[in-house]
C-alpha cells in the first residue's frame, strides 16, 4: 500500500490550493454529495482521544470511499505530534489501489484552511487586527491562513502559559514581520480585535459576549469533541453564526448543545452550514459579528488526501510515458 508522507502532503498542498479544497468540499457536504457519518470516538482513561471519521463522496474529482483514523493526544511528548493516523483511500480509482495519507498535516492544512475559507466570506475585506487565543500547531496554522486571505497587520496572542505567547510572538515577527504582542487575558487580546480565532484545548469556556468587539468574525477551532468549550453559549445570541456541517457540530460541540438547553437557540433552529454560501448564493449578515463553529468533517479529509494523491500521480504520468517510449525504441 503506497503511503504519503508529511512531506509529501506539504509540496502538493499549497495554501492558496487548500482555500479551494474547502470550498469545493464545503459544496459537496451542503449540496448533498457526501454521505459521512458522525464521527466515531474512543476516549482512554489518561485522556487520549482516538477518533474514525469515514466518508463516501458520490461524484466528482474526489469521488470514492474513505476514512480518517486519528489519535489525539494533548500531552504528548514534545517531538510528537498532537494528531497522529493515517487517511485511507479505498478506491482503484486512486493509484489502483488502497492509499494511505498522513492524517495529522491534512487535518493541519484542513483546518485552518476551513476557518480562512469561512473569513473569506464573512469577515470585512479590510480586517487588519488579528487574535489567536492559542498558541499551539493550529495557531501558527492559522496565522499563516489569515495572511493570506486578509492585509493582517497587528497579531495579539494569549495562552494560559505566559512563556508559550511570548514564543508564538516571537516566532511571528520572525517569521511575518508583522506587529505581534502578548496579551494578559482572552479578553485584552480581543478588545480590537477584527478577526478572532479559537484553537485552544479549553475545557470551560474562555470567550464572553461582553468581551467582543462591535464588529468581528470568529472562528471558533479548538474544541471539536464533547467535554471541551472555548465559547460561552450566550455568544450565539450576539452573533450570525455559521457550521461546517449541523450533524457534526450539534453531535461534537459543547458550546452549541449548551446554547440551545439555556434557550440561546431555539430548539427549532439547527444553524447554517458555510458552505450553503457557495450552493444557494449571496449572503446578508444581520450582526455585525459573525462566528464560524467548526468541529471538522470527513469530507474536508477526503478531499485534501485524494488531492495529493492525484497531483502526485500526475506529476509522475510524464516520467511513465517517458520511460514506456524509450523501452519501446
Amino acid at each position: 500500500m503506497q503511503f504519503f508522507d508529511r512531506a509529501s502532503v506539504e509540496s502538493a498542498l499549497p495554501l492558496s490550493l487548500c482555500l479551494e479544497l474547502c470550498e469545493a468540499a464545503f459544496a459537496l457536504q451542503s449540496a448533498g454529495q457526501v454521505q459521512q457519518s458522525l464521527r466515531d470516538l474512543i476516549r482512554s482513561d489518561d485522556g487520549r482521544i482516538m477518533g474514525n471519521m469515514p466518508a463516501f463522496i458520490s461524484e466528482g474529482r474526489y469521488e470514492g470511499f474513505g476514512v480518517k483514523s486519528v489519535l489525539v493526544d494533548f500531552t504528548r511528548a514534545p517531538d510528537r505530534q498532537s494528531h497522529e493516523g493515517c487517511v485511507l483511500l479505498y478506491d482503484a480509482k486512486v493509484n489502483h489501489g488502497m492509499v494511505s495519507v498522513d492524517a495529522g498535516i491534512i487535518t493541519e492544512l484542513r483546518t485552518a484552511a476551513a476557518s480562512a475559507w469561512a473569513t473569506h466570506l464573512l469577515a470585512p475585506e479590510s480586517a487588519s487586527k488579528l487574535a489567536i487565543l492559542g498558541t499551539g500547531v493550529q495557531a501558527r496554522r492559522h496565522l499563516q491562513a489569515m495572511l493570506n486571505i486578509r492585509p493582517v497587520q497587528e497579531v495579539t496572542v494569549w495562552s494560559r502559559t505566559h512563556e508559550h505567547a511570548e514564543q508564538f510572538a516571537k516566532w511571528c515577527r520572525k517569521e511575518t514581520g508583522i506587529v505581534a504582542s502578548v496579551a494578559a487575558t482572552p479578553a485584552q487580546a480581543v478588545q480590537n480585535a477584527e478577526i478572532v480565532c479559537t484553537v485552544t484545548a479549553s475545557r470551560a469556556p474562555i470567550l464572553y459576549p461582553d468581551m467582543l468587539p462591535e464588529c468581528c468574525h470568529i472562528n471558533a477551532v479548538g474544541a471539536s469533541a464533547l467535554g471541551f468549550q472555548e465559547l460561552s453559549p450566550d455568544v450565539y445570541a450576539v452573533t450570525d453564526w455559521f457550521l461546517d456541517g449541523r450533524d457534526a457540530a450539534w453531535n461534537a460541540s459543547q458550546c452549541l448543545r449548551e446554547a440551545r438547553e439555556k434557550g440561546v437557540i431555539a430548539l427549532d433552529q439547527a444553524g447554517k452550514e458555510i458552505g450553503e454560501i457557495h450552493v444557494h448564493g449571496g449572503w446578508q449578515s444581520s450582526r455585525q459579528r459573525t462566528l464560524f463553529k467548526s468541529v471538522g468533517l470527513a469530507v474536508l479529509d477526503l478531499v485534501f488526501a485524494r488531492e495529493v494523491v492525484l497531483r502526485h500521480r500526475e506529476i509522475n504520468q510524464p516520467e511513465r510515458r517517458n520511460m514506456q517510449s524509450s523501452e519501446t525504441v
